[in-house]
C-alpha cells in the first residue's frame, strides 16, 4: 500500500479493550455488556465465515415466537442475519 497506510485487516480488533483497560486503571468504570434476548454470531476463517443465530423472537421479555428464522438467505454466498427489530430483514 501506498504512503504507509495499513492495509484493512478483518477480524476482531482489540484497540476498544485497550482503550477500556486504560480507562478502568484510572479509576472509570469502562463498557459493561448487557443482554439483548437474542443472539446472533459471525466467525471468519481461513476456508469462509460460519454464522449462527438462536430461533427465539422476543416482544421486550415475552418470547413471541419461538422458531424464527434469523438467517435469511439472499443470493449465492450472501446471506442476512437479522434480530432486533424482525421486519427489517423479514
Amino acid at each position: 500500500v501506498s504512503g504507509g497506510a495499513e492495509e484493512p485487516r478483518g477480524g476482531f480488533q482489540f484497540d476498544q479493550c485497550r482503550r477500556n483497560a486504560s480507562l478502568e486503571a484510572r479509576g472509570l468504570q469502562g463498557p459493561r455488556p448487557w443482554s439483548t434476548g437474542t443472539t446472533i454470531a459471525g466467525v471468519v476463517f481461513q476456508g469462509g465465515v460460519v454464522l449462527g443465530a438462536d430461533t427465539r423472537s422476543t416482544a421486550g421479555t415475552t418470547v413471541a415466537d419461538k422458531n424464527c428464522e434469523k438467517i435469511h438467505y439472499i443470493a449465492p454466498n450472501v446471506w442476512c442475519c437479522g434480530a432486533g427489530t424482525a421486519a427489517d430483514t423479514e
